[in-house]
């Protein structure tokens, strides 16, 4: 296998929450708690906050640390680099600025 494929699968695999972890905790919530006699009205999914999508290259090495941190601290790929650039924001004292708002979709 190719370097970039392995990089790829090690990525799928720390993005990808496991559904099957996810199903077997829904199960065992759900068989401590009496059924309810009729299905709850379905909510729809909140709103996530709004990203911009960005696309970078890194080095080789720079990912392996990557891949190393991210395995240490538990976090997924979108949480551990949304905190590393807080955390450069905020050691160049660089100031949270307003968000200008985007125009409505049709």
């Amino acid at each position: 296998m190719t370097n970039a494929r392995l990089t790829q699968m090690r990525r799928t695999a720390r993005t990808a929450p496991s559904r099957v972890h996810a199903r077997r905790a829904a199960a065992a919530a759900a068989s401590t708690t009496e059924a309810p006699a009729r299905r709850p009205r379905r909510i729809g999914r909140q709103r996530a906050p709004q990203r911009v999508q960005m696309s970078v290259r890194i080095l080789l090495e720079d990912d392996v640390r990557l891949d190393a941190a991210l395995e240490k601290t538990g976090l997924y790929l979108q949480d551990g680099v949304t905190e590393a650039l807080r955390g450069w924001f905020k050691k160049l004292k660089i100031p949270v600025l307003p968000v200008p708002e985007r125009p409505a979709r049709d």
